[in-house]
């Protein structure tokens, strides 16, 4: 089998450090990671004076998850050009895959100071300052990283956090801005659907959580919802078929056995009420009413 035409032969100590460098380039565009990061070690080896060639380097190795490798590279051109911005954001994300949180999060707020700070600073410290339930920070963050670049992603976390908040009204309006961004974007239409459920619009939300199981059948989460929608619009079966599936999906929640009890007493049911309503209370739990994990 004949080796890659980026390769570099065996003994070629003549080709220019640009040269091995571009092989590099062709080996990263087809997919050869491990390729890729020996060549541009190599032209490194041969001129160390790029910042581009270490941010390409530390790509590489993210891909690859070399973490700490990747952490060591960018940390080297940043020696070279200390007020990058995509290196800066880059460098947290190996620092946030290793696990050091806080470093991570200084790096994108330096980051998130230059002007020419990407998207992906912004939407990255969001994420932290999330998790770290730093709420009206990460409001802020998920806000610039879509005014910088509007995108399903950065819409849909900045409505997770307000609605986190129960900010039910903005958070609508950016899970609808992440679906006007791509219409196929089922996290979008899901949480969306979860806010006019929760601001009494079940017809509405009804329509919305069943164009997000046509897109995506595995988001069994949405057979709840329907069952709540189709109970508050009075369609009792077909709210006792819908949170029967919910059910089987997960057995020891308690809100579903507790819906299924309301449901079967709408229907009639009493003994299946009076069984749901005593797993209710076994199996109630401290989740509260917003966990919405699919």
């Amino acid at each position: 089998m004949n080796a890659p035409e980026y390769a570099t032969p065996a003994g070629d100590h003549e080709a220019s450090a640009a040269e091995v460098f571009a092989r590099g380039r062709l080996a990263e565009s087809d997919g050869d990671l491990e390729g890729a990061r020996a060549l541009y070690r190599d032209a490194i080896s041969r001129q160390s004076d790029h910042p581009d060639w270490y941010y390409r380097i530390g790509c590489v190795c993210l891909k690859a998850s070399r973490f700490e490798e990747a952490r060591e590279w960018f940390q080297a051109g940043l020696q070279l050009r200390p007020g990058d911005a995509k290196t800066l954001t880059n460098l947290g994300a190996a620092l946030d895959r290793l696990g050091r949180r806080e470093e991570a999060m200084a790096v994108y707020q330096r980051a998130a100071f230059l002007e020419d700070a990407p998207a992906a600073a912004f939407h990255n410290l969001g994420a932290l300052y999330a998790e770290a339930e730093r709420t009206e920070e990460a409001i802020r963050a998920f806000s610039e990283a879509v005014r910088k670049s509007p995108d399903p992603d950065g819409f849909c976390s900045l409505g997770m956090v307000l609605l986190s908040t129960g900010d039910l009204v903005r958070a609508l309006d950016n899970f609808e801005q992440s679906v006007a961004c791509d219409r196929g974007f089922t996290r979008g239409h899901y949480y969306a659907a979860v806010c006019l459920l929760k601001r009494g619009r079940y017809a509405e939300a009804l329509s919305r959580f069943d164009l997000a199981l046509g897109q995506e059948p595995a988001l069994i989460r949405a057979h709840y919802h329907r069952g709540v929608c189709l109970h508050k619009l009075e369609r009792f079966k077909a709210a006792l078929a819908a949170l029967t599936q919910a059910e089987a999906a997960f057995p020891e929640d308690g809100r579903i056995h507790f819906q299924l009890a309301l449901t079967c007493d709408a229907l009639g049911l009493a003994a299946d009420a009076r069984r749901h309503y005593h797993l209710a209370r076994i199996l109630r739990d401290d989740r509260r009413e917003g966990d919405l994990t699919p």
